[in-house]
């Protein structure tokens, strides 16, 4: 009788443990990496000149700042001034509104639109090999253009 309970009950159950242990391992292993993989792969970085919580005090902000993006998040608007998936680029971008004086800030950002994402990477190429204010400028309103057009659908 004992041999009987072993070999139909507790052999199997060992088995499932076993089995499910392992699966469950491999599929979390998986998650793991599929994170990894798309947090890499779009990781971002913005400068950012501001945060308002209303369009009088965002218009009053925005006073001699020709070129920019405006996105709503959670109830706030956000002021971009550029972004990049390069940190030398990042400092490029800073340096034109650094030197006027403005307050800006660096955020890193998870963009999941890889068609704005791969427009970025691409201008960012161009933008590694400028070394001229006016040219840095240029690439920069063309990415916030491109932000403008593919998140913004403006």
């Amino acid at each position: 009788m004992k041999k009987r309970l072993i070999r139909s009950v507790i052999i199997p159950l060992l088995v499932a443990i076993t089995l499910g242990f392992y699966g469950a391992k491999i599929a979390y292993d998986f998650y793991q990496v599929k994170k990894t993989i798309r947090e890499t792969d779009y990781n971002a970085f913005a400068v950012q000149y501001g945060a308002y919580t209303s369009i009088e005090t965002l218009k009053k902000g925005l006073e001699g700042i020709d070129n920019y993006v405006v996105s709503t998040e959670d109830g706030k608007y956000y002021v971009y001034l550029g972004f990049t998936t390069n940190p030398d680029n990042l400092s490029k971008i800073r340096h034109l509104y650094e030197k006027e004086d403005r307050e800006i800030y660096t955020k890193k950002l998870f963009i999941n639109n890889s068609e704005f994402v791969s427009s970025l990477e691409q201008f960012d190429v161009l933008l590694a090999s400028a070394n001229e204010e006016d040219d840095i400028s240029s690439i920069n309103n063309a990415i916030l253009s491109s932000y403008d057009e593919i998140i913004l659908g403006n």
